[in-house]
């Protein structure tokens, strides 16, 4: 299958950069097509991908026949079981999908889930409510449709799309309450990044 580009393929680089580093196991949570999966396979030992979305693990299924490292689940992430200590995940990604689930369930599932020393890495989308939101996405709005043309155009390869409901603000809160240290950042292509590393003393 082919590769594409659009908002959240835009982020594929650093993330897969990212996971390089720790290798081991990872964990794509909304893995849609599988191409973040795809293109992390080559680095990791054992990689594990849920959707609820059948159609879109179809295609995952097509695009990844030759990873055998990759399982793929059809599931809803809130109701997976957590792993046992001893196969939690090094990375765990999650890419524009957070907003589709409870924000702080989520967040707290994701940090049961990341083994201690683990990083979680997530893009997002946030709901525009206060007047500097508006303004960064008024600022940032000819870039971003520059960086479209350069690329042939967003393509929407038809995945399940959803409004966000939190602001930036708002999931910045949560964050802090739920993982102290996380690094958020608002981002280009009206996306937000969040990044925390799980101390090695939390079980």
């Amino acid at each position: 299958m082919e590769t594409y580009w659009n908002h959240n393929t835009a982020f594929h680089r650093e993330l897969v950069a990212d996971a390089r580093k720790r290798g081991g196991r990872v964990l794509d949570v909304g893995c849609g097509d599988g191409l973040l999966l795809q293109r992390i396979a080559p680095y990791a030992n054992e990689l594990v991908g849920i959707d609820p979305d059948e159609n879109a693990l179809e295609m995952a299924r097509r695009r990844l026949a030759a990873s055998a490292n990759v399982r793929l689940i059809h599931g809803d992430f809130l109701e997976m079981p957590v792993p046992a200590p001893e196969h939690r995940f090094d990375t765990i990604t999650c890419v524009a999908v957070l907003h589709h689930m409870e924000l702080r369930s989520a967040l707290a599932k994701m940090r049961r889930c990341l083994a201690p020393g683990g990083r979680l890495l997530i893009v997002g989308l946030a709901a525009n409510k206060s007047a500097a939101d508006f303004a960064f996405d008024a600022l940032t709005l000819i870039p971003n449709r520059i960086m479209d043309l350069l690329h042939g155009g967003a393509q929407n390869i038809g995945l399940r799309l959803a409004e966000p409901k939190e602001s930036l603000d708002e999931i910045r809160r949560a964050a802090r309450e739920l993982l102290p240290g996380a690094k958020v950042r608002r981002r280009f292509h009206f996306r937000y990044t969040l990044s925390w590393d799980k101390p090695a003393e939390d079980e």
